[in-house]
């Protein structure tokens, strides 16, 4: 009898083991509550990395960008949508930038543009801060009016924000962004950056357009430019560094 009372005690204490196991045990099949924390999920790009990614790239998207020209008008690049739009980095202060007005090579380039697009849209940017702001604006204006170009619009950028984001490296640095608004070219505007061949120079910026407009590649999409170095507000050029060679004063 003792035998027994104690066998039947084991297996109740036994049973009830197994019960409360079987109750504490995580069910898999049973959803996570509400105040489950859920796994963390992969951190967003930073903007940093969206600043980075973001750089003018030949055969991308071509960087937006807000600026006003001398005159205080707003020119969006989103404004030009379906035309071709020639970009030159400027600065009257450099000669070879002179010098591409002086030779013709600019009334060249947009005359034959207007051939290829009636509608297309020649713009120059004006990062020079090396010199008073409105004094860089008067010599930009007053250059462009002496030079039979003053319907050129002038884009101020100052504070060089624009001009890194294209990484412009001299003036004059051109681009060439499509009716799809893709920067198709970048770099130098002729092959005669010492103004020696005439008409036998290779305007770069013309021969991309016509290709583009004829659907061909674009070939080249981007060759070395050549003139001064962009004075930049902090850490750019300030020397009026000369890329090219050449000689002081006339032609470079």
């Amino acid at each position: 009898m003792h035998v027994r009372i104690v066998t039947t005690l084991a297996g109740c204490l036994l049973a009830g083991s197994l019960a409360i196991a079987q109750e504490t045990a995580p069910n898999p099949g049973i959803a996570p509550t509400k105040g489950t924390t859920p796994p963390a999920k992969e951190a967003a790009p930073t903007e940093e990395k969206k600043e980075a990614s973001a750089k003018a790239e030949v055969g991308k998207k071509a960087p937006a960008f807000s600026l006003k020209d001398t005159k205080g008008k707003v020119h969006n690049l989103a404004d030009f949508s379906g035309r071709y739009v020639v970009i030159e980095w400027f600065n009257p202060g450099c000669p070879y930038c002179r010098n591409i007005y002086k030779e013709g090579v600019v009334t060249d380039t947009i005359k034959k543009m207007k051939q290829i697009d009636a509608d297309a849209v020649y713009l120059t940017i004006n990062s020079t801060a090396n010199q008073p702001e409105d004094f860089v604006v008067t010599q930009s204006d007053t250059f462009l009016e002496e030079n039979g170009h003053k319907d050129i619009p002038v884009l101020m950028d100052y504070d060089g924000t624009v001009g890194r984001l294209y990484e412009a490296k001299t003036t004059p640095h051109m681009y060439l962004i499509d009716p799809e608004g893709t920067l198709i070219y970048a770099g130098a505007i002729t092959d005669d950056r010492n103004f020696t061949k005439g008409t036998e120079a290779t305007n770069y910026i013309v021969e991309a357009a016509r290709r583009s407009a004829s659907g061909e590649p674009v070939s080249p999409s981007a060759v070395r430019p050549w003139g001064c170095g962009v004075k930049y507000a902090d850490g750019g050029s300030r020397r009026g560094g000369r890329r090219g060679g050449g000689r002081r004063g006339g032609k470079p």
